[in-house]
């Protein structure tokens, strides 16, 4: 069965959202999402939601619940769906799901990360700094959190360190990362950061955490996007007038680590769980990597933008930073990486990035990105989310017919 993305919208990225409420930004990406799909409100069977934001100071009891009453509307499908930075793309899933099962004709996905550096409005700072404290354990267990683990920096640190001694990746040519988003940003309205850099500017920033600089990081912030999924028999009874974007294959595969794994089978900067999801989806979509025109990958790091390339096959191990340092990364390139400006410079709304990821390659395969569309045909695209330090990950594999 054929499962169609009819509509698609994402809000500019920004540090803090002000005057406005999560509910207030739900209803205005619901709005634009019916408007870029070109249907009413009426003919949405589901509607699949994300967490307001992730981690432990915003707990949202019965938040579909709600969002339903808000909305005003009957659903066949109201539900919200959690795990980690995959949450966006697993709940593209369940609504492919229910869209697969029969149920419904039309399911949309709503995502939403409206985290913020500003202590919650009713929270007082001893709380506050409590609820961190009592997330942080949770995440990254007792013992990293004690002995000063408070976010995953440092395990991503470790591992590109490991990356870049094995493979014999140069601190200079790895600031090309960093440059190269930069400028797939420069053309996104969106994207969190569009300034320019040159190579040196990145080492020069500040260092957080050996190999990384400030410049080699994403930068949380606050994002929404919304899709709305579509069976073949909707599109074929009202058809879209925009070029029509399948998914022609998906993989998914979680291993049983937790960030930096203590298993020794596993190599702690390569993602198995990578591997086996692309695989996957491109066996189904029957289709090489080579054969992908875009992409847009869930690189939080610099160095994890490498990894990521070559777990999906597009390079050979230590190879992808060369793409970066030549050049080969942009609109006029075979594979285009990132035109959003990746989570380095478009930013990193972490329960919605996956589901903006999709919205800017399902832009990219209609062929209306303006000055960041890809120069020549663009037919395949892909969409990769992780979780974890790459301990689970699931792909997506799109496809512009006509």
């Amino acid at each position: 069965m054929k499962i169609y993305i009819r509509g698609v919208y994402y809000d500019p990225v920004v540090k803090e959202r002000h005057g406005e409420t999560y509910k207030e930004v739900i209803h205005r990406v619901f709005k634009n999402v019916l408007k870029d799909a070109e249907i009413s409100r009426d003919e949405v069977d589901g509607i699949v939601f994300t967490p307001p934001a992730l981690g432990g100071l915003k707990q949202h009891f019965m938040h579909a619940h709600h969002m339903g009453h808000y909305l005003g509307q009957d659903f066949k499908v109201e539900v919200m769906v959690e795990n980690g930075g995959s949450t966006a793309a697993l709940a593209i899933r369940y609504a492919m799901l229910e869209i697969i099962s029969g149920r419904c004709k039309s399911v949309m996905v709503i995502c939403l990360d409206d985290r913020s550096d500003r202590i919650p409005e009713g929270m007082e700072f001893p709380h506050f700094i409590y609820d961190i404290t009592i997330a942080q354990i949770n995440l990254y267990g007792p013992f990293d959190s004690m002995y000063g683990i408070g976010a995953p920096i440092p395990y991503y640190a470790m591992a590109g360190q490991r990356y870049m001694y094995e493979k014999r990746v140069s601190r200079e040519d790895l600031n090309y990362v960093a440059v190269r988003l930069r400028e797939n940003a420069q053309n996104n309205e969106k994207a969190l950061i569009r300034e320019l850099i040159k190579p040196e500017d990145v080492t020069a920033s500040k260092e957080i955490c050996p190999p990384l600089h400030l410049h080699d990081c994403s930068i949380f912030a606050a994002g929404a996007a919304g899709i709305l999924l579509v069976s073949e028999d909707f599109e074929k009874s009202n058809p879209s007038k925009k070029r029509k974007v399948s998914v022609k294959g998906y993989g998914e595969y979680h291993t049983p680590t937790s960030f930096l794994p203590n298993q020794l089978k596993y190599v702690p900067y390569y993602s198995e769980a990578t591997r086996k999801a692309s695989h996957e989806a491109f066996s189904q979509a029957k289709i090489k990597p080579h054969d992908v025109d875009v992409a847009e990958i869930y690189g939080v790091f610099s160095t994890t933008e490498l990894t990521i390339l070559e777990d999906m096959g597009f390079f050979e191990e230590g190879k992808s930073v060369y793409a970066f340092k030549e050049g080969n990364v942009g609109r006029e390139s075979k594979l285009y990486v990132d035109p959003s400006g990746g989570r380095i410079a478009c930013g990193h709304p972490a329960g919605a990035t996956p589901a903006i990821e999709m919205c800017e390659v399902v832009t990219q395969l209609r062929g209306e990105a303006n000055e960041r569309q890809k120069k020549g045909r663009c037919d395949i695209g892909v969409v990769q989310a992780e979780h974890g330090m790459l301990n689970g990950s699931v792909v997506f594999v799109l496809e512009g017919e006509g």
